[in-house]
């Protein structure tokens, strides 16, 4: 704003204007006239001519006259003359006097500015541009009034405008201007009214203070005191700050724990004294004096003795140490030795174990005294752009110098670092975040970091204080002790495995005798024969569940079963297995009942509930298994959020023994938790039995009290009975022709058993032990069969090998493979090409037959 050199200084109006030539001018006449009467007096007595007496005094007078006159206008003249150059003096005094006051104006590091009556401004130093960088009325406008921008709070300026509007003076007017190039100016603005002659305003003049950088350092201030009390927050300790007068100036929430009774009282600013007496008021001083505890306390707070022991008004013991500050303060730190205490009264008279504890404390505060001045985790500023503060432990975990962390990209310390800068941003907002990250050092180097983000502010924008925890240690240990607990999980296992399959082995093996003793009995052999059948599927169940378990199974094959006869059966199977002391019920209370489920999975799941029943009941008892038909009310959808409302089967089963302790509820799902003995228990029974629920679309509830018993309800969606389907005919390529299938398998029993199984169908049979040999026997029959049913798994020659060699042979050739067990990876390879498909061992007739019937149908 160039209005210096467009305004006119202001002009003096004291006594009028000055003219020192006119009063020349104005002192001839007199004396032109008194010399003219001079010269005629003279020329009448030169003349001598005859003149009367009073003529002649006439003329004297008025000589005389005229000569007093033209000396009156020559000392008038002088006095003019004289008065002329004290003027021009005079001028020439206040122009310098001007040109100083405005040298001393333009060389401050201040401006001044001056505004008219309408506060327009008619004058500012050429200052303001200097610190501005630019034209200022870019900035502050044509007015006084154009300054309503640059106050950030409407309430302080109409205060001032208040001011304005009444011609009043005003001070230290705060204004913030945003550079274009990103700096910010903080200025202030004082000015005092101008009055003319008659008191009327005239317009202010004032001056400008640049506080920019006194601005900025109290926000640094303010911001470094932030983090320095969340640091002393965070800190175990009680932690108290006193000034050099006696007021509080920092305390921590430990400290406020510790004193209840005050608590309340212990906010910045209270002195010393003032919460001694509230103390003892309240209670702190319970014998003697209150006035001597007073002096003797405030005596030990300003002498900052050696640290002592005391029982606090929370009940517990602590080590008080004070301690003088640099600046004449004192620094209370309250530790908490409730623990120290109890074991030196435990240890009380061995001398050799308390100079142990005694050091071992000494050590703790030295420990303290170094957290207080460098916390052991990173401490970390970050506003959403760059990191602008650091502690030194961050440094040391980010892998640079002290001080090198200031002013660089978060991302650039951290894997994937703009999506976790996208995470831990919103932290700014006030949203917290906890994340594990990895950290890469400049020098390559991975560390895992436990980060934990809150909100802060930096200069007075948001921005987030990340806590970071170097965890590249724990997570070793933690993988170490993995790889160890999945190992003896391992071996667990292999033993509950055996211990499952002896079962059913002894089941197996003992129907199988029972059938030998008395063969001409068909009945009886018919009964061993079937459950014998019921053992080999509830072994091939086993095999599934490890199937999943290790994620090697290709399907979950389902279907719909009537659960009333299931349970029938089960009762059968469970006479032998449950003790003699314990009475079985199965009650059915709907005949019609059916789900679909994985039949033998459901019988297994059954059967372990039902065996954990008989071992919480070594004494006997009574177990029963329900089954009803029920809609479950509003509540069981709640607790299970992912189930569709509709009619359930539910399968109870309830015993009357020892109950589940409530400390291990939540746990008895896990696979391998188990209460028994080693060797008696496996822990895969109820995580067999969660698993078998959650196939079937349902959920396991388990209800229990200690001393009373425990209720198992297995909830299955429910489903309509199956549509009876007509029995499998006899596999015919063609009326009167059967269907030729070349059978591959290495294992001979179980060839036996499928060849046996296919010729009962009408099939002709050719086999072979493995790919080689099946090759030799499809180019002997010169190609002619129907279809291949191969195991996957053989010597010499795989399945999928053997299917591709049979490939060039024939492209339309189907092909059934068979197998224990597959990934669904595999399963995808070995079906992908038309006229392929896999069916799980251990496979029924039914199923077997099945599957090759749609395979030639395809």
């Amino acid at each position: 704003m160039d209005v210096a050199d467009a305004a006119e200084p202001i002009r003096s109006t004291v006594g009028g204007p000055a003219r020192p030539t006119s009063g020349h001018r104005d002192a001839l006449p007199e004396a032109l006239a008194a010399l003219t009467g001079a010269g005629t007096v003279l020329a009448l007595l030169v003349q001598g001519g005859t003149v009367n007496a009073p003529v002649i005094g006439a003329l004297s007078v008025m000589t005389g006259f005229a000569l007093w006159s033209a000396r009156r206008a020559l000392t008038s003249a002088a006095t003019l003359r004289r008065s002329a150059a004290d003027r021009q003096a005079a001028a020439a005094a206040l122009d310098a006097s001007r040109r100083r006051a405005r040298d001393f104006a333009e060389s401050s590091s201040d401006w001044f500015w001056e505004t008219g009556p309408d506060h327009r401004y008619v004058y500012v130093s050429d200052r303001l541009a200097r610190i501005l960088g630019r034209d200022p009325r870019a900035v502050f406008g044509e007015t006084l009034l154009d300054l309503a921008r640059l106050v950030e709070d409407s309430a302080t300026w109409a205060e001032y405008e208040a001011d304005i509007a009444a011609g009043r003076a005003f001070r230290e007017l705060e204004i913030n201007i945003d550079d274009p190039s990103g700096r910010s100016f903080f200025l202030r603005v004082s000015a005092v009214p101008v009055l003319g002659p008659d008191g009327s305003f005239i317009g202010y003049r004032g001056c400008g203070v640049d506080v920019t950088a006194e601005t900025l350092a109290l926000v640094d201030a303010r911001f470094m005191q932030t983090v320095v009390h969340d640091a002393v927050d965070s800190v175990s300790e009680g932690f108290v700050l006193f000034s050099a007068d006696g007021r509080l100036l920092i305390c921590n929430e430990r400290y406020r724990q510790a004193y209840p009774n005050i608590a309340d009282l212990l906010l910045p600013g209270v002195t010393f004294a003032e919460i001694l007496r509230a103390a003892a008021e309240r209670g702190g001083c319970e014998d003697g004096d209150v006035g001597d505890w007073v002096e003797q306390r405030l005596k030990r707070h300003l002498d900052h003795s050696a640290p002592v022991d005391g029982l606090l008004s929370d009940g517990r013991w602590y080590r008080i140490s004070e301690h003088a500050t640099g600046t004449g303060g004192v620094v209370k730190i309250l530790m908490d030795i409730t623990e120290l205490k109890t074991r030196e009264e435990e240890l009380a008279g061995q001398t050799s174990r308390l100079e142990r504890t005694v050091s071992a404390l000494q050590e703790s505060e030295r420990r303290y005294r170094q957290l207080v001045e460098l916390a052991p985790y990173g401490i970390v500023i970050w506003d959403r752009a760059a990191i602008r503060f650091a502690n030194g432990a961050a440094a040391e975990i980010l892998g640079v110098g002290a001080g090198g962390l200031e002013g660089r990209p978060l991302a650039s310390f951290l894997e994937d670092g703009h999506a976790l800068e996208a995470r831990l941003a919103v932290a700014a907002e006030g949203r917290g975040q906890h994340l594990e990250c990895e950290a890469i050092r400049p020098s390559g180097e991975r560390r895992f970091l436990e980060v934990g983000a809150s909100p802060a502010v930096y200069r007075r924008e948001p921005a987030a204080l990340l806590v970071l925890n170097d965890v590249t240690d724990r997570r070793r240990v933690e993988g170490e002790l993995q790889r160890a607990q999945k190992m003896e999980a391992v071996g667990r296992m292999a033993g509950g495995i055996a211990h499952e399959f002896n079962n059913m082995l002894t089941a197996i093996g003992g129907f199988a005798r029972l059938a030998e003793r008395n063969p001409g009995d068909a009945a009886r052999v018919l009964t061993c024969v079937q459950e014998i059948a019921k053992a080999s599927e509830r072994a091939a169940a086993l095999t599934g569940q490890l199937l999943d378990f290790s994620h090697r199974r290709v399907s979950e094959e389902r279907e719909v079963v009537g659960v009333a006869q299931l349970l029938r059966d089960l009762r059968v199977f469970l006479k032998p297995l449950i003790s003699a002391g314990i009475d079985v019920s199965i009650e059915i209370g709907d005949e019609g009942a059916h789900t679909l489920v994985n039949p033998v999975t459901l019988n297994q799941a059954l059967l372990n509930l039902a065996l954990n029943a008989r071992d919480a009941m070594p004494d006997g008892g009574a177990l029963t298994i329900a089954l009803t038909v029920e809609t479950p009310d509003a509540a069981f959808f709640t607790r299970h959020g992912g189930l569709s409302v509709g009619r359930y089967i539910v399968i109870r089963v309830a015993d009357q023994g020892c109950g589940v302790p409530e400390a291990i509820r939540d746990r008895v799902w896990e696979p391998f938790f188990t209460t028994k003995e080693p060797g008696k228990g496996t822990g895969l029974g109820l995580w067999m039995v969660y698993g078998t629920a959650q196939q079937a679309g349902g959920v396991v509830e388990m209800e229990s009290e200690e001393g009373q018993g425990t209720v198992f309800s297995l909830y299955l969606p429910a489903t309509a009975p199956p549509v009876p389907v007509p029995g499998l005919e006899s596999l015919r390529m063609a009326e009167g022709e059967s269907a030729a299938i070349l059978l591959v398998d290495d294992e001979e029993s179980v060839r036996t058993y499928l060849r046996l199984a296919l010729e009962e169908a009408g099939c002709v049979v050719t086999e072979a032990a493995d790919g080689i040999e099946a090759l030799e026997r499809y180019d002997e029959a010169g190609g002619l069969f129907d279809a291949v049913v191969s195991d996957v798994s053989m010597p010499r020659m795989n399945g999928p090998d053997l299917g591709r060699a049979l490939e060039e042979r024939n492209p339309d050739l189907r092909i059934l493979f068979l197998t224990g067990y597959a990934s669904k990876e595999t399963a995808a390879g070995l079906t992908a090409q038309t006229g392929r498909t896999i069916v799980m061992k251990p496979v029924t007739p039914e199923r077997l037959l099945q599957a090759l019937r749609d395979l030639l149908a395809d």
